[in-house]
């Protein structure tokens, strides 16, 4: 989850961030299925703030069904791809570098059975993965201000999208009230590299050569979240007390509590988008 308590999907460390990467290994454990999972996403195990609400949308806009094939970078444990599969029963194909997270997913959609037949995860640096076939949409949720080179990976979405397929994303922007402590703060705790906000986030997509970009502002989905992990870890902290140490939920409580304010004050704001892949002239056009 991009800006929330340790336990996103990695990408594309540096050999010097591989503290960081290994923050990322916990998020099947109790914390996050006590205050994240169950009262967020109503048992689903989205790894980000976005949830069911935004593939629901996305499945319902694109008119996502049997014969769509969705690339999800970035895929994490699986779920997203999971939740898509089982909602519309279109194929997806997951690209994760932790193998962690790699072997979850893994092993999620063994245990889910053969109804999941038309979901593959595959290991892969998202910023240098190469597809073997093209994808009528592309997801990236959470993840992106994860990566030191966001760019790189827009690109390879792009490559990897039919002409005019759809790429949609979520993340944490930086706000108009982004302080420099915050910034570090962000990085200390979870790795994140908030994208650069206003005009400029537009940029990272133009960059990549996506065209029509479109971003909604989508903070107040942020603070709601937060707010319910900050409640579920009050109301349940002596379910919690036996799982987990006073220290790693002390930690809890101050990540979350670091969010919650970040994103109520504006330094940090969390958007949906969307860009498209240009549309290939034809021989005729290109003539």
């Amino acid at each position: 989850m991009t800006g929330a308590p340790p336990g996103a999907s990695r990408e594309n460390a540096a050999p010097d961030e591989d503290d960081k990467n290994r923050i990322y290994d916990t998020v099947t454990g109790p914390l996050w299925r006590t205050t994240v999972y169950e009262p967020v996403h109503g048992g689903w195990e989205f790894t980000n703030i976005a949830g069911a609400r935004l593939l629901d949308d996305v499945a319902a806009t694109f008119r996502v069904g049997p014969l769509t094939h969705v690339l999800e970078l970035c895929s994490g444990t699986g779920a997203v791809a999971r939740y898509l599969n089982q909602r519309t029963g279109c194929a997806v194909t997951g690209v994760e570098l932790n193998a962690a997270q790699l072997a979850c997913a893994r092993r999620a959609r063994a245990e889910a059975g053969p109804g999941m037949a038309r979901v593959s995860f595959v290991e892969g640096d998202v910023t240098r993965w190469q597809p073997d076939r093209l994808y009528d949409l592309a997801l990236v949720v959470d993840s992106l201000s994860l990566l030191s080179d966001p760019v790189a990976a827009l690109r390879n979405a792009r490559r990897a999208l039919c002409s005019a397929g759809w790429l949609v994303f979520a993340d944490t922007l930086a706000g108009p009230e982004m302080t420099a402590a915050t910034q570090r703060r962000a990085w200390d705790l979870d790795g994140l590299r908030p994208l650069p906000g206003g005009s400029r986030s537009d940029d990272l997509f133009t960059a990549a050569g996506l065209v029509d970009v479109h971003l909604v502002d989508a903070t107040d989905t942020a603070v709601a979240c937060f707010q319910t992990i900050a409640d579920a870890t009050t109301e349940r902290a002596g379910e919690l007390a036996a799982v987990v140490t006073a220290e790693e939920l002390a930690e809890w409580r101050t990540a979350t509590d670091f969010y919650l304010d970040a994103y109520r004050s504006g330094q940090l704001t969390y958007w949906h988008g969307l860009a498209r892949r240009p549309r290939r002239a034809t021989a005729r056009q290109a003539a």
